[in-house]
């Protein structure tokens, strides 16, 4: 089972059914936050749902599915981070992530980020790394900002969001140019 260290207080590791009831309450207890920028949100309405979806995730394949991660920050779920589409031909990634809203403004997504990315390069063989966000979501798109992600451009109409679709802004590292090495310290158990 894959964990991260992401620092003191902050730990991620593989998201596993005996998170399910945290899952639930934690998505549950943000619903009204979450909802303005997950699709899936209106569509986990019980425990089963989260439950399916956590066994959805289970054969941790980022290249056909997607490898989720949790986030515990002082011993509770905070949110969820994780990887996916996963091309192998080109050694591509995307970081996909959501906080509950009590966590937010603590440095602590950012930092989660970085650890993935650093695992991303120096464990998995990665060369890009692409993170994507809605382009009214300030707080998700300051986070590739203050990691000095490369902006590419808006991926028009990316995402069916509540029954609208909204731009999504594409933010890109390379292998090469990221300088996170070392600030935050990973292990793998």
């Amino acid at each position: 089972m894959l964990s991260i260290n992401v620092n003191e207080e902050t730990v991620l590791k593989e998201l596993g059914l005996d998170s399910a009831r945290d899952l639930f309450n934690l998505i549950c207890s943000n619903r009204n936050y979450l909802r303005q920028w997950l699709t899936w949100v209106d569509e986990t309405k019980h425990i089963d749902d989260t439950i399916n979806y956590i066994q959805s995730t289970s054969d941790g394949d980022m290249f056909c599915g997607r490898y989720v991660m949790e986030i515990r920050h002082r011993d509770s779920l905070a949110g969820i981070i994780d990887f996916h589409n996963g091309d192998k031909i080109n050694m591509i990634i995307e970081i996909g992530y959501w906080l509950a809203e009590k966590f937010q403004g603590k440095g602590i997504m950012t930092e989660c980020c970085r650890s993935c990315i650093n695992y991303a390069f120096a464990n998995l063989g990665f060369n890009r790394v692409v993170i994507k966000c809605a382009i009214a979501n300030e707080r998700s798109k300051a986070i590739p900002e203050r990691l000095h992600f490369t902006f590419e451009g808006i991926e028009r109409e990316g995402q069916n969001l509540n029954g609208e679709y909204t731009d999504l802004m594409v933010f890109s590292m390379l292998k090469k140019d990221w300088t996170g090495y070392g600030k935050i310290s990973n292990s793998i158990l």
